[in-house]
């Protein structure tokens, strides 16, 4: 956690540095845009990480673990897929609710898939932003060359754990 913070923090240093100097100017409006997008993000996530803390408890560990855990195979890989799909939110909640898998003993390719599935698949997304502004036309193409993706994901995780495993031994 220290590392990607120091990383995120680093990236935040240095974007600050070459606004202030390549335009002077937008150093106070940038400040200000960060400052109105805190006042909305900061409340929600204590309530969203408590949140998940109480979906973690009160979903049964077991069986989740059965249906998504690391021994579910593809069929765990399916399931992620259809709740990435279904969760109606942004990543103030997906996240949380992430978490909450992972503690009920997802595994992580299917955590991979899950929030991939959520990316690409939001179904809420889908019905209030997309279809009405851009077609169903442009969605549906969207979709179909949208599906390989939590699979790509999943198999990239897969094999980078296997290889991780491999190296430590």
């Amino acid at each position: 956690m220290i590392v990607s913070l120091s990383i995120i923090w680093g990236l935040v240093v240095v974007l600050a540095l070459l606004t202030f100097h390549r335009r002077p100017g937008l150093m106070g409006q940038a400040l200000r845009s960060a400052r109105a997008q805190g006042f909305v993000v900061i409340p929600r996530m204590p309530i969203a990480l408590i949140g998940a803390g109480f979906l973690a408890e009160l979903l049964p560990q077991e069986q989740m673990s059965g249906w998504i855990g690391a021994e579910s195979g593809f069929s765990g890989v399916l399931i992620a897929v259809g709740l990435g799909a279904l969760v109606p939110s942004g990543p103030i909640i997906s996240f949380p609710i992430a978490i909450a898998l992972m503690h009920l003993g997802a595994g992580v390719p299917q955590l991979v898939a899950f929030l991939t599935a959520w990316s690409l698949f939001a179904l809420n997304r889908m019905l209030i932003w997309e279809a009405p502004l851009m077609g169903w036309s442009f969605v549906s193409r969207r979709i179909v060359v949208s599906i390989p993706g939590p699979f790509v994901t999943t198999l990239i995780a897969t094999v980078i754990g296997s290889y991780v495993q491999i190296v430590a031994g």
